[in-house]
């Protein structure tokens, strides 16, 4: 008997974790049919090789060549294919080159793709429509620039479209005869100026969202907004009243700059404004609710209060802020967003306080959570006395954190509701997606 057959799991891993350095050692295990079988949780990661390589002498472009086109990419593909059930996909350029490979993932549950912008919407319905098995969808934008004029373009070629094609099919070549998939589980992240592709994953014959429970949606920068004539609502408001009735859990995440108080965000205005014809008024069995703000900042309290008025709270039980902070800039956002209500009474948060405490409004709630990412980088240490300074300061001001809240919130901590936590972020060791994104439910 092959003595490998023996080895656990664990065991294995930890060999992995032992070549992670070596690229010719992993390049061989790779290869390896046994090991490939216990792997579940795949990432593909490749860059614009064209952007690497440049021009050759006379001005023509060198060939792009990919990994994901050779014999052997496909073959180990093959492998992987029937015991991946987490992929994530950072592919550019994401085209008909690069499929075959991703496609042999047959088996997949949880799909994440990086750079959404630049992927057709035939490219994404030809690798999604042989996942039979996924329900946790997962798209990433914003890494491209917005200009008005694609958008204006993009949005009349789509009431184009529409017109055309009121069935909504993206095309003939890419209609497949097959049930549509029914997610449990959607993230848009800055995907809403794609118009098209909400379209597309608002369409029956795709995707089937009556059993979605968990909604992350993030929109663009109130500072991109302000750069479009005309933002069409239109497939956003459709998303909301079809998933309404269903959601359990919805995330709103935004991407302010800076401590200052960021531009006028015309969606916060568009959903909150009117709360009677609003598509938030749909969701009337939400039952967790987080805020998140990834932009080095203590919130915009003004947008949290305003959500918090116009979302139906009946069923509200879990109520969750996230925020991201850089721990040099700490004692700088201290005044703005923990000022005392004679001050400034539009934002302290002690006005969440009381609009949290109110048990006719909120008859239900059972935890309020704040987590702050304090985003620290150990690599800047150099020598180990100013390590040891560094941790401890990183300790202090976390536990300043923790009660500032507590100070201000004193209500929701009286009744034993409100949780505050801390998550160190050495960006010396990973990213903030640690705190505003994972991996499975």
């Amino acid at each position: 008997m092959d003595s490998r057959q023996n080895l656990p799991p664990e065991i294995l891993l930890s060999i992995m974790e032992e070549l992670r350095d070596s690229t010719p050692s992993l390049e061989t295990a790779a290869l390896s049919p046994h090991i490939a079988s216990y792997v579940n949780w795949l990432v593909v990661e490749q860059l614009d090789v064209r952007e690497i390589c440049g021009l050759i002498k006379d001005g023509t472009s060198i060939p792009e060549v990919s990994y994901l086109q050779s014999r052997d990419a496909i073959k180990i593909a093959s492998i992987l294919g029937s015991s991946v059930r987490e992929l994530g996909i950072s592919v550019y350029p994401l085209d008909r080159n690069n499929l075959e490979f991703l496609k042999q993932m047959k088996r997949v549950e949880t799909l994440r793709i990086e750079e959404i912008d630049e992927v057709p919407i035939d490219i994404l319905v030809e690798l999604i429509q042989g996942m039979r098995n996924l329900t946790s969808l997962h798209l990433f934008g914003g890494e491209k620039d917005l200009h008005a004029e694609e958008y204006e373009n993009d949005r009349l070629q789509v009431l184009k479209d529409i017109t055309a094609t009121p069935n909504g099919a993206p095309s003939a070549e890419t209609t497949v005869d097959v049930p549509p998939l029914r997610l449990t589980r959607l993230t848009l992240d800055r995907t809403e100026h794609r118009l098209g592709l909400l379209k597309f994953l608002l369409d029956s014959k795709y995707f089937d969202l009556g059993v979605l429970k968990d909604l992350d949606l993030t929109w663009m920068q109130a500072e991109d907004q302000f750069r479009i004539t005309t933002l069409d609502y239109t497939f956003l408001d459709r998303l909301f009243r079809k998933v309404g009735t269903t959601l359990n859990s919805l995330t709103v995440g935004f991407h302010f700059v800076g401590w200052c108080s960021p531009p006028h965000d015309q969606y916060i205005e568009h959903y909150t404004t009117n709360a009677v014809v609003s598509p938030l008024e749909c969701l009337v069995n939400l039952e967790s609710l987080c805020i998140t703000d990834q932009g080095h900042n203590f919130f915009d309290l003004s947008v949290c209060l305003v959500l918090l008025d116009s979302i139906p709270s009946s069923s509200l039980a879990r109520i969750h802020f996230k925020t991201l902070i850089d721990a040099d800039d700490f004692t700088d956002m201290i005044p703005v967003s923990f000022s005392h209500p004679e001050e400034d009474p539009g934002r302290p948060w002690k006005a969440i306080d009381t609009l949290l405490r109110d048990e006719n409004r909120f008859p239900v709630l059972r935890t309020v959570n704040i987590t702050v990412a304090l985003e620290f980088n150990s690599k800047a240490c150099i020598k180990e006395m100013v390590d040891r300074v560094t941790a401890e300061s990183i300790d202090q001001t976390s536990m300043c954190i923790v009660h500032l809240f507590e100070d201000n919130l004193t209500s929701l901590k009286e009744r034993g509701l409100l949780n505050v936590a801390i998550v160190k972020l050495d960006l010396n060791f990973t990213g903030p997606e640690f705190v505003f994104w994972k991996w499975g439910d």
